[in-house]
């Protein structure tokens, strides 16, 4: 294997592939990359629960395979001033060189490098673009958190309906969905069908995949996400996602319409005197056209701001919610305007965008 390859282009696709590396094994191999050089310079990595590969253009003069540990070579190209760089193995090494450096790094023959699996091209399959994708993923993924003793809040529910889908993440404290319409992906599946993807794997498709469009397959136990470029394979979460519907609030005590802007900055500021349960309060008077958000602490102080809102419903006071979870709502809605709709301290509040019936978030107050 010999090539001439731009170190933009190198660094980049090593970038692309870097999360599917890991250094917590005892196989050396996975602490590798495998470059196989063909018409381009294909790269790989893999975890063994998931899989990552993409392409890099450069000038293949000598085709062949090698395995090389991913780091020195990843700290090498970040770290260069050349524009180019040639690769050439020789025997289980490879030769790095550049205008004024030079290095060999010791690898491993390809074969050795573990078969990332693939799903058949045939299968049914669901086409968006990943920026899309990446979007819808962004408004409901803050609401999802690693859980060992419940692995299947581990991940993103993929619930698809054939006429759109839906993205679910809960962390049993707080839930987010959101809606894509067939208008926004094409399809050939014919079947409904629900799917957990796990969080590891969602948050590496937007630095695998640009503004591209994508092909998403399913079968029982992996899913498959590719496009021209790069493709990412993974293991999904066995498990029964939690029946979520039960939980949202068919009607509300209390109807709220504010500015996104006003609720971000009442919560950066007052959430600076929150105790250790990182509470605030909220209280809306009689009669009052503010609501108000305070918080207190005995090490600290208190503080509060009133926000402007459109009310209907009941007044209440000092519900409490966890601040973080509020804010991860909040900052995650692509909307300048925002609905909070509450039913005392007890049960669940929702809260979405005004205009978009597409995504909305849960949160239950915190324990008086």
């Amino acid at each position: 294997m010999k090539l001439i390859i731009l170190r933009e282009n190198l660094k980049a696709a090593l970038l692309r592939i870097e999360r599917g590396v890991t250094d917590n094994s005892n196989l050396p191999i996975l602490k590798n990359v495998l470059l196989d050089a063909n018409d381009t310079l294909k790269l790989s990595s893999t975890n063994l629960e998931m899989g990552i590969s993409t392409e890099a253009k450069g000038k293949i003069e000598k085709k062949g395979a090698l395995s090389i540990p991913f780091h020195p070579l990843l700290s090498i190209v970040v770290n260069s001033d050349s524009e180019r760089i040639t690769l050439e193995a020789k025997d289980d090494s490879l030769d790095l060189k550049t205008d004024n450096y030079q290095a060999k790094i010791q690898g491993l023959k390809a074969d050795e490098f573990p078969i990332l699996p693939s799903l058949k091209e045939d299968k049914g399959y669901i086409k968006i673009n990943s920026q899309e994708l990446n979007s819808a993923i962004s408004e409901v993924v803050h609401a999802a958190q690693v859980s060992e003793l419940k692995p299947e809040l581990s991940g993103i529910l993929f619930d698809f309906q054939i006429s759109l889908f839906k993205l679910v993440a809960t962390d049993s404290f707080r839930l987010a969905e959101k809606t894509v319409l067939n208008s926004e992906f094409e399809t050939n599946i014919e079947k409904g069908f629900k799917a957990i993807i796990p969080l590891s794997t969602i948050n590496e498709l937007s630095k695998v995949f640009a503004d591209e469009e994508i092909k998403i397959i399913f079968d029982e136990n992996q899913v498959f996400f590719s496009s021209k470029q790069s493709s990412l394979i993974s293991r999904l979460i066995d498990g029964e996602y939690p029946d979520y519907q039960a939980i949202i609030p068919k009607s509300f005590d209390t109807n709220l319409e504010l500015e996104k802007k006003d609720l971000s900055t009442a919560i950066k500021l007052v959430s600076g005197f929150s105790g250790r349960s990182s509470d605030i309060k909220l209280n809306l008077k009689p009669e009052s056209k503010t609501l108000e958000i305070y918080s207190s602490s005995q090490s600290v102080g208190e503080n509060n701001y009133l926000i402007p809102v459109k009310r209907a419903g009941a007044d209440f006071q000092e519900i409490a919610f966890n601040w973080r979870y509020l804010m991860s709502a909040v900052q995650s809605m692509h909307s300048d305007d925002i609905s909070f709709n509450l039913n005392g301290a007890q049960k669940p509040a929702l809260i979405k965008p005004l205009k978009d019936e597409s995504v909305f978030y849960i949160v239950m107050p915190l324990e008086s």
